[in-house]
């Protein structure tokens, strides 16, 4: 809830903005009476004036934007309940507070108080990638069986240091699977002639 400080009501001008002075005389003078102590010495303190001033409100019917928006914060009314222009005393509302500031050319204070929403944030440009040119796109196919086959490589390398130099040794099972996935590894990265060394390997487990 928007609500001004003491600051901004003593800014307030100390003119006259009841419309019907009649009406301002009566529900101010049953207002304050009805207010309890602290809620009057919170009405004076926030527009800095003496009892008295509200007092002559009694006599003149005269309110300013000041006392009517004291009264109206704290006593939780609308201000236009106090000038004449509403017949309910209703609540206090932001609303009718803006709406009385503007309507008594406070323009500098509004823009203080409720500066103008800032602008939404601009949607984000939707990315797009850049089809890349048709040679880097030839020059990526050519690398990825590249890459294959190097990794291929050194897996196999890594087998054969595992694998004892003494063709009589049987090599154990876990050697064999681990040699035979590199062999289908390099097979499918077309390593030169691993397929014709892996056929030959399936011919004799085949056989």
């Amino acid at each position: 809830m928007l609500i001004l400080t003491a600051e901004n009501i003593q800014s307030l001008k100390q003119t006259n903005i009841s419309i019907d002075g009649e009406k301002t005389k009566s529900r101010v003078e049953m207002l304050w009476k009805a207010a309890k102590s602290t809620q009057k010495q919170e009405i004076r303190d926030l527009a800095s004036v003496a009892a008295a001033t509200v007092y002559r409100i009694y006599n003149t019917g005269s309110v300013s934007a000041k006392l009517a928006i004291a009264f109206a914060q704290v006593l939780n009314i609308s201000p236009f309940y106090l000038t004449g222009e509403a017949d309910e005393p209703g609540e206090f509302a932001e609303a009718d507070l803006l709406r009385l500031l503007e309507q008594q050319g406070y323009k500098k204070l509004l823009a203080e108080i409720a500066p103008p929403a800032e602008q939404a944030e601009k949607p984000k440009r939707k990315y797009t990638r850049k089809p890349k040119p048709q040679a880097d796109a030839e020059a990526e196919q050519a690398e990825e069986p590249a890459v294959e086959e190097a990794v291929a490589e050194v897996a196999a390398a890594e087998i054969e240091e595992a694998i004892p130099e003494a063709p009589t040794v049987i090599l154990t099972e876990e050697n064999l699977q681990a040699l035979l996935h590199a062999m289908v590894i390099r097979a499918n990265a077309a390593a030169a002639g691993a397929a014709v060394k892996l056929g030959q390997v399936q011919e004799i487990l085949l056989s």
